[in-house]
């Protein structure tokens, strides 16, 4: 099975190095109340509980070159619920590129809430290419048809 490990530790370094960095504020995981009633966990929530962001490190295509459709949809799952708390600023962080420009586009085309910013959070090289390799052998391992067996 895929080694997530590498995701966690991109997200840990957007939301420990890079948002304080932007924001000039610690952030924290957090689980909100929704104003349905539920709870989510978010991956950022600012210390002074302004600023909630959901982080992303997919890109912005699939190993064999196509749309990923189903990580644009858990963006917009994440969206849905960034749009049910009570925060200054809802933020979708992403650190692949490919998915940055594609979530821009939809926003320009009208196929975001206006309340949603998308941000593009560089990783160190060295964390981009532990990534990316964790991103090829996850790849490798459905397209080998191990995942599941």
């Amino acid at each position: 099975m895929a080694d997530t490990r590498v995701q966690l530790e991109a997200e840990d370094w957007v939301r420990c190095e890079w948002l304080p960095r932007q924001f000039n504020q610690q952030f924290r995981r957090e689980r909100l109340r929704l104003t349905a009633g539920g709870v989510f966990d978010f991956d950022a929530v600012s210390a002074d509980d302004t600023i909630v962001a959901n982080i992303s490190t997919s890109s912005g295509v699939t190993a064999g070159g196509k749309n990923p459709a189903a990580k644009i949809q858990k963006l917009r799952a994440d969206m849905l619920f960034l749009l049910m708390i009570q925060a200054k600023k809802r933020l979708i962080i992403l650190t692949e590129k490919d998915m940055y420009e594609l979530c821009r586009k939809e926003k320009v085309n009208g196929r975001v809430p206006n309340e949603i910013d998308f941000l593009l959070a560089e990783l160190p090289d060295a964390l981009a290419a532990a990534l990316k390799e964790a991103k090829r052998k996850a790849s490798d391992e459905v397209s080998s048809g191990r995942y599941g067996n």
